[in-house]
Order: C-alpha cells, then sequence, then structure tokens
C-alpha cells in the first residue's frame, strides 16, 4: 500500500471563502472537499489566472486519499507543472473561480451522469430524498438563481417538484 501524501499549501483569500461555503453547503469536511476537488480536477487543464495573487493567504493542510495518491504523480506528469505546490493552487483556483453548479457537478459527478441519463431518456426512477422515496421522471436540471447550485425539476403523477441536488442520496 502506497504512503498518502500529506499536503499544506498556501491558498489565497478567494479560494478559502469558496472552499468554506462548499463545506458548509454540502455539510461535508474539508477532507473529502479536498479530495474530491484534486479527483475531480486533476487531469484537467487548470486556470493559470490568480497564481500570482497578491491576496491574503491561508494554509490548507489536506491528506490525499488512497486513489489520490495513486494518480497524483501522473496528474502532475499530465499537467506540465514540475511543483505539487503550484500544481495544487492551480487546481484549487480554477475550482474556486467556477459557478457554483459547476463545482456541485465536479464534486458529485456520478449522481449527476445518473441523473442526467434519466433526463435523456424520459426514465422513471426512484430517489432517496430527505428520509423520503420519491418515484419521479427527471425533467431537467437546473440552477437555483438564489444560491447558483442545483436543483433537478421532476413529476411524479400529476406534480411537479423541485429537489435540491445536495440532498437527493440514492438513485435506482
Amino acid at each position: 500500500m502506497e504512503e498518502s501524501l500529506c499536503e499544506k499549501k498556501a491558498f489565497p483569500k478567494l479560494v478559502q471563502e469558496v472552499l468554506q461555503i462548499d463545506k458548509e453547503y454540502f455539510g461535508m469536511k474539508g477532507e473529502t472537499l479536498f479530495n474530491l476537488i484534486v479527483e475531480g480536477l486533476g487531469f484537467e487543464k487548470g486556470l493559470e489566472l490568480g497564481l500570482d495573487t497578491v491576496d491574503e493567504k491561508k494554509s490548507i493542510l489536506f491528506t490525499l486519499n488512497e486513489k489520490n495518491t495513486k494518480l497524483f504523480p501522473d496528474m502532475l506528469k499530465l499537467s506540465h507543472v514540475d511543483d505539487e505546490g503550484v500544481f495544487l493552487k492551480n487546481l484549487f483556483i480554477t475550482y474556486a473561480n467556477l459557478y457554483p453548479s459547476i463545482r456541485q457537478k465536479i464534486l458529485f459527478k456520478h449522481l449527476f451522469m445518473q441523473l442526467e441519463q434519466a433526463i435523456k431518456k424520459k426514465k422513471k426512477i426512484k430517489i432517496y430524498y430527505q428520509g423520503n422515496l420519491w418515484e419521479i421522471i427527471g425533467i431537467a436540471l437546473e440552477r437555483d438563481i438564489s444560491t447558483g447550485y442545483s436543483f433537478l425539476r421532476a413529476k411524479t403523477k400529476d406534480k411537479e417538484y423541485q429537489f435540491e441536488v445536495k440532498y437527493i442520496e440514492y438513485i435506482a
């Protein structure tokens, strides 16, 4: 078993603020959020904007999970960036500059793929939402104007509902 990488990097205030907002909105621990970001954006070309930001910086300490520890050298190689710190800053700055619904899609890509397929095929699915099982037909994934995060517009029998995606736990 490979040893997990423990990372401590300083990030601009904007990144800190966005990470805090998402931790609170999704009710997840920082470690989980940080690993989902590395997993979701590690092989993508990131923004180089903001790397030289003269903003207040704060360090984040986190440990890469086993999957990210294995993939990290390949992510670094494909990015053509030699410095791990620069690579991670690039990754988190990219994440922080994305719209909330896109950040949400990065964190929960498998859930979004299932929902998008069901909507596309007009397939009846069951979702577990806030402690209740619903049988629905998805209509569309849309953005909440007030939060910027996603909700699922769906119908069940003759009524239409909006389900905040963050509360959808299971799809069958």
